[in-house]
């Protein structure tokens, strides 16, 4: 924006407060996950590598009978103290079909397990016996991860972002009511009512990007709010699928990296009656990018 008019960082100041107000007002604790470059324990918290798989058990399998790539497991008892699962006990694991969109267009194509107990003399010897995942095409490996990833896990909190449908409507609403209640500020809409979307980032860009960097939500993820770089897919009749159970992003650590397509990010949701009873057959699952 050029230089502000007073009426200008006036209406910018009002609408950045009362944004900021409400979007911290959705506030829900989550678990914020960072990338080491530890060695992973068979059993452990991960991101790639070769999952932990029980005596008598083998990786799950699309209806074709190929066999899914491991995506990252997470083991309950090394995350903090948290309000998000029932329980501090079990392995929670994440399966891809390892093919062009990364199991998305299939409800076959991902899967997540459970493994309530952990044997720890599982040895990696006898995972790498069993473990083959199909790969669709062996000249080009495209899956997101083809490293493995030790995680760290702190307690933090989620804000709605801007990526969410929900956020949108609490602009607009808010929007609104300056514009009911300071006649003054017509001419700041009249300005902007043909893009609205250039108003919204300068209010967001207001005060050194204190609201955008209260909305930018992304990173990797249990609970809170998740983050999308195309559409929200948590409207309509995926609105019961209320516990974001996992967010992988796009990352990198050393020269090793996660990548979803063209710089995307992944999401696993949950419905929250499904969660509290440790049955994870019903999951949503979505990645997109830019």
């Amino acid at each position: 924006m050029d230089k502000l008019s007073i009426l200008e960082q006036e209406f910018l100041a009002k609408a950045s407060n009362a944004i900021i107000k409400q979007v911290i007002a959705t506030q829900k604790p989550c678990i914020k996950i960072k990338l080491t470059s530890k060695e992973p324990l068979l059993s452990d918290s991960k991101f790639g590598g070769l999952p932990y798989l029980a005596k008598d058990d083998k990786a799950p399998c699309d209806n074709e009978n190929h066999e899914l790539t491991f995506l990252a497991q997470i083991n309950l008892s090394q995350l903090p103290d948290n309000t998000i699962f029932p329980t501090k006990k079990g392995l929670i694991q994440f399966w891809l079909r390892n093919d062009d969109v990364y199991g998305l267009d299939s409800l076959d194509g991902y899967k997540v397990t459970f493994y309530e107990d952990i044997d720890l003399n599982i040895t990696k010897e006898s995972v790498l016996a069993k473990y083959h995942p199909y790969v669709e095409d062996d000249s080009y490996d495209m899956f997101p991860i083809i490293d493995e990833f030790a995680l760290t896990f702190t307690n933090d909190y989620s804000y709605l972002s801007w990526s969410n449908d929900a956020y949108q409507n609490l602009v607009d609403t808010q929007l609104q009511k300056l514009r009911e209640k300071n006649t003054e500020y017509q001419e700041i809409f009249d300005k902007y009512k043909d893009d609205q979307y250039k108003l919204i980032t300068f209010i967001e860009e207001y005060d050194n990007n204190s609201l955008k960097k209260l909305i930018e939500g992304f990173g990797h993820q249990i609970g809170g709010y998740p983050s999308f770089t195309q559409s929200d897919v948590i409207v309509d009749e995926n609105a019961a699928y209320n516990i974001l159970l996992l967010q992988i992003d796009t990352d990198s650590l050393d020269d090793k990296e996660i990548m979803w397509g063209d710089s995307g990010i992944a999401n696993f949701f949950i419905k929250e009656k499904d969660l509290k009873k440790l049955d994870f057959n019903d999951i949503l699952y979505n990645w997109d990018c830019c």
